[in-house]
């Protein structure tokens, strides 16, 4: 399964609005990685990776092999511009429900802003679980709540208008059932957070 075309010039057409929020999402970011200990243990497998916001805190924390996965082409190609002096970090044009690597290619998962555009959640959590190693570490995170983000997806247009998150206690029991051991859930307003350890 591939993400629709409709979904892909979506992504290709908010790019410039993405860049301009960089720098706000950047500093949330670096706070709660601080805060929360999130992963960085190499290799990571970085799905919907977007224009590579996360390879600052990936690819300077002791990873290995960073790879970037991301279903826009013109995301991945702001990604390589951005950040074409790192060393060790792959752009793939994939998507998380078909990934391209053999099993336990990875220490480390993200998510950062993607679980909700997966077409068949449970397919795409298979995959990671597949890709991740024993005791490797799936992180999905959003910089608000299921709420909060929901009702932006509605106001965003078709492409995105039905691609809800769940409640993280409901996601929480979805990734027990694919193999995963949650060990830390979060969410309120302006944070969403779930770390799982793969079984």
């Amino acid at each position: 399964m591939t993400a629709s075309h409709d979904k892909r010039d979506f992504f290709d057409g908010i790019v410039p609005q993405w860049i301009l929020d960089t720098e706000e999402r950047s500093a949330r970011l670096a706070e709660i990685f601080i805060e929360y200990e999130l992963p960085t243990s190499g290799p990571v497998l970085d799905i919907g990776s977007g224009v590579g916001i996360l390879l600052p805190y990936l690819s300077d924390n002791g990873s290995t092999f960073v790879a970037e996965i991301e279903i826009s082409m013109e995301m991945l190609r702001m990604a390589r511009v951005q950040h074409r002096t790192l060393k060790d970090v792959c752009f793939m044009q994939s998507d998380a429900h078909n990934l391209p690597f053999a099993s336990a290619s990875f220490t480390t998962a993200h998510c950062f802003s993607v679980y909700p555009h997966f077409d068949a959640p449970e397919l795409a959590l298979r995959e990671i679980r597949r890709c991740l190693r024993p005791g490797g570490i799936l992180c999905i995170l959003h910089l608000m709540g299921h709420e909060e983000l929901n009702e932006l997806h509605r106001e965003a247009g078709r492409a995105v208008e039905s691609d809800i998150l769940p409640p993280v206690d409901d996601l929480a029991r979805t990734i027990a059932q694919q193999g995963f051991a949650v060990t830390r859930s979060v969410e309120r307003s302006d944070l969403y957070l779930l770390l799982a350890t793969r079984m």
